[in-house]
């Protein structure tokens, strides 16, 4: 295959993150809602297979754009509102398992609101500069740390601990991402004036 047969394959890596993340949580939301427990497990652990592969893929597409030389606006644009909806998705279907509990709900509307924010600004800024808003190291930290966040409780209940002995843990950890997650807006915000 020639090399711009190839240059949509990034772009195509990131817009299926985004997609899994739709996908992950629907099964998330199915194993919550499952009558028995082995179809609970099945999709639970589906769920979390889902989120692994979406979240690596974060690397894969950099990768390959850098490596085949695809590097573009459009990429730059997609890659993080992908992993905006791949965590946000998961934290919304975690939310509505844990039937909207405040102290879960309120960070992630931080954050799903932050994300919406930072979306907005991308957009609206496009005609103005095609990538008006550089991913920082700050905001690829944020990240790594949102996607580890929504992956704990996968990775809690493969080790079969108790979920409330680590859920307000847990939920701590999602502020721990929100306040993060504000930071790097409002620094960007500074920035920008």
């Amino acid at each position: 295959m020639t090399r711009s047969v190839l240059a949509w394959l990034p772009n195509a890596v990131t817009v299926l993150r985004g997609a899994a993340g739709v996908a992950g949580a629907w099964l998330l939301l199915e194993s919550a809602a499952s009558a028995t427990e082995d179809r609970a497990v099945a999709l639970g652990l589906a769920s979390g297979a889902v989120f692994v592969i979406a979240a690596l893929s974060d690397w894969l597409d950099g990768w390959l754009a850098r490596r085949i030389g695809a590097e573009s606006p459009l990429g730059a644009l997609l890659d993080p509102i992908a992993d905006k909806v791949l965590v946000g998705a998961y934290l919304i279907a975690f939310t509505i398992i844990s039937g909207v509990n405040p102290w879960l709900a309120v960070p992630v509307m931080l954050i799903i609101g932050r994300d919406v924010l930072m979306t907005g600004i991308r957009l609206t800024s496009l005609e103005a500069d095609p990538n008006p808003v550089p991913v920082s190291a700050d905001a690829k930290f944020k990240t790594a740390i949102q996607m580890t966040v929504v992956a704990m409780p996968f990775v809690m209940t493969i080790l079969g601990v108790d979920i409330e002995l680590w859920f307000f843990i847990w939920v701590g950890g999602v502020w721990f991402a929100a306040v993060l997650g504000a930071t790097t807006a409002w620094n960007y915000l500074r920035r920008k004036k």
